[in-house]
């Protein structure tokens, strides 16, 4: 357990792979209670777990339990947790609104257990799950572009984001800032359930980028 929510709900992590590996890794499954479809991905994971190698892989199931229990984006708070990390927060909506960033930065114990347990682990690639655009976002904020690219290419999507927006306080954002020599970027699942065959491709994406790494390309800001 790394941490509760709002509620007291436990947020938890798991271990897989080579604890003595220095290459870490993470991977969340759901941070918006009403994206439930990464969960899927991680389930697909951790049934390959004879397949991990090279890498000490962590994941998180969800950042948000009370949101997907109540199948909601925001936590118990209002509070859409993807606005409330540190880097480009800024006061987003009233509080219950769709992206409503809370009072300040890291108010929330969600995103504040997600801060520890990333600077503790440093780790090297880190995948966030969401839904329901299907493609996959460039690490915004720095990062390695050919990491996304490749993870893109193993699961058939594209590299892009949505024209126009400006995203403030995200965690991939926080995560690029902060540790420089690491990647975050955001995969987009669709909003249609993905076949089993869909959800195993990208589950060996995940792996493939979590083991490793870029396998082309050289590192760019993803802007």
């Amino acid at each position: 357990m790394i941490g509760r929510s709002v509620n007291g709900r436990a947020i938890t992590v798991q271990r897989l792979g080579d604890p003595n590996s220095p290459r870490k890794a993470l991977i969340v499954g759901n941070i918006h209670g009403d994206e439930a479809q990464g969960l899927r991905v991680l389930r697909a994971i951790r049934a390959a777990e004879s397949d991990v190698h090279g890498v000490d892989l962590w994941m998180i199931d969800t950042v948000n339990p009370d949101g997907l229990r109540a199948h909601r984006r925001q936590n118990a708070r209002g509070v859409d947790l993807n606005r409330n990390f540190g880097v480009g927060w800024r006061r987003t909506g009233a509080r219950g609104s769709r992206y409503f960033a809370g009072p300040r930065a890291f108010s929330e114990p969600e995103s504040r257990a997600v801060r520890k347990l990333v600077m503790r682990l440093r780790p090297a690639i880190t995948i966030w799950y969401h839904q329901p655009l299907g493609f996959v976002f460039p690490p915004l904020g720095g990062g390695d572009l050919a990491v996304s690219r490749t993870y893109a290419r193993l699961t058939s999507n594209s590299v892009r984001t949505p024209p126009g927006v400006r995203y403030t306080g995200t965690a991939t954002m926080w995560q690029n800032r902060r540790l420089p020599d690491s990647t975050a970027f955001v995969v987009e699942l669709p909003a249609a359930a993905l076949t089993g065959g869909g959800i195993a491709r990208h589950a060996r994406a995940a792996l493939a980028v979590a083991t490793l790494g870029a396998l082309a390309g050289r590192p760019g800001s993803g802007a």
